[in-house]
């Protein structure tokens, strides 16, 4: 017995030993660390959304006087909320984030008071809301009120469906990142009826703007009028607008599926414009089509832009996109400028922006294309070309206005005329656009 208590005792002390020894030579040399960056720049997003042609406020038929209002049209890609004279665009597959700097009315099948006191619910991506010191620019002025950017004061939903005000406006301010929203009244997804909110804007200097907005329940929501907006044909586009000082061309992405490039060039079309790609929830991505589109408008003895989908929330974000894109183009030798698509102006509150940085964002864009040995643009509508972009005037500009004759004071090298083209080679719509040659010879 004592020699199996001896043998314990120093079976013990050895493991004792390893033990302590194993710890020795951990703190001596420590494992190295291996920080695993997930390479998110090989992400491609294979339902990637983005829209191209923004309708305008103040657009009109491109086939009738301009001066004559007309029902907007808008691309397959993209749907318009539109209320007065302001306008915004909203990807197909997009759910917009509740922003939660402010209130959230969102009712499901109940009678809910919204306030701004109201606890708002969580964003659904990033970034998230800004620090108390990121909120407050002090490096501007803050010269305006904050604004809405898209509002629709008169939408419709569902009988039970869940309401979130978010889904139908977006707004800004030019310094403050993190604007107060006063949401009030009362909807009541379980019966039908209007039902009326107020709602309020304020920045921290307490400038504030309102607007009314009266939510329609219904037992069904109204069909589509179908249709999609007057067609043109690409013959009636080259009789109208090709001159000796102008090309014209087409922009495409995704939507357009397989394009016959051979048919296009045959039809008239000088130049296209393609989508390479962008970020869209977070996630950089390629256009799944661009690969074929680029190589087959060069076939076909096209002139080629690329245009990037842009939703990048700070500068950081845009160098990465810049990084990435370069990837995906390779060295490809362009005719155009590499065109920065921002459109994402629903729920732009839930980038924690202001719109001094989003202009920084256009910048930044600009200068690291610029730096890899291509050139770069602004493609943009004119109205937000008029209320957003105080930028714009430092860079070269693709003007997007839906009308027969555009009144847009600034330069532009190209205007993007419709969304609603058709071209042989191409099935369903396309947008169109009349490329300037001395302006684009000037940049």
């Amino acid at each position: 017995m004592k020699i199996f208590k001896i043998v314990v005792i120093s079976g013990i002390g050895v493991v004792c030993a390893l033990a302590l020894g194993v710890l020795l030579l951990h703190f001596l040399y420590p494992p190295e660390k291996t920080d695993r960056k997930e390479d998110e720049y090989e992400t491609v997003s294979a339902d990637e959304v983005a829209v191209l042609a923004i309708a305008e406020s103040e657009a009109v038929n491109i086939f009738e006087d301009p001066a004559e209002s007309a029902e907007e049209t808008v691309s397959e890609d993209e749907a318009e909320t539109v209320s007065g004279d302001i306008t915004g665009s909203v990807s197909e597959n997009e759910e917009p984030a509740v922003s939660d700097n402010g209130a959230v009315a969102a009712v499901e099948g109940e009678i809910v008071s919204v306030s701004a006191d109201e606890a708002p619910q969580e964003p659904e991506e990033e970034p998230a809301e800004p620090t108390p010191e990121q909120a407050h620019d002090d490096t501007h002025e803050d010269t305006r009120a904050p604004f809405f950017l898209t509002y629709n004061g008169s939408p419709v939903i569902k009988l039970g469906d869940t309401f979130n005000i978010h889904k139908y406006m977006g707004y800004a301010d030019d310094v403050d990142r993190n604007v107060d929203l006063e949401v009030t009244g009362e909807v009541n997804t379980a019966a039908e009826g209007t039902y009326p909110l107020s709602i309020t804007l304020r920045d921290d200097a307490g400038r504030s703007v309102s607007q009314k907005m009266n939510v329609k329940v219904v037992a069904e929501l109204p069909g589509s009028s179908g249709g999609g907006g007057n067609k043109e044909e690409f013959s009636d586009f080259i009789s109208r607008y090709k001159t000796e000082e102008t090309s014209v061309g087409i922009d495409i992405s995704r939507w357009q599926e397989t394009v016959d490039f051979e048919k296009v060039k045959a039809a008239g079309c000088e130049f296209v414009y393609m989508r390479i790609g962008g970020r869209d929830d977070g996630e950089l991505y390629t256009d799944r089509y661009y690969l074929n589109n680029i190589a087959g408008a060069k076939a076909a003895g096209l002139k080629v832009g690329i245009y990037w989908h842009a939703e990048e929330g700070n500068a950081q974000q845009v160098k990465e996109s810049v990084d990435y894109l370069m990837g995906v183009l390779n060295g490809v030798e362009l005719d155009f400028p590499i065109a920065y698509d921002w459109e994402d102006f629903l729920n732009f509150e839930n980038y924690g922006m202001n719109i001094y940085d989003l202009n920084n964002n256009l910048d930044v864009f600009v200068s690291e294309i610029n730096a890899r040995g291509y050139k770069a643009c602004l493609y943009n509508s004119k109205y937000y070309l008029e209320t957003v972009w105080s930028s714009a005037a430092n860079h070269p500009l693709w003007l997007a206005h839906y009308v027969s004759s555009t009144n847009y004071q600034g330069n532009f090298f190209m205007w993007q005329h419709g969304c609603t083209g058709r071209i042989d080679g191409i099935n369903g719509d396309v947008d169109l656009d009349v490329l300037y040659n001395n302006a684009l010879a000037q940049l």
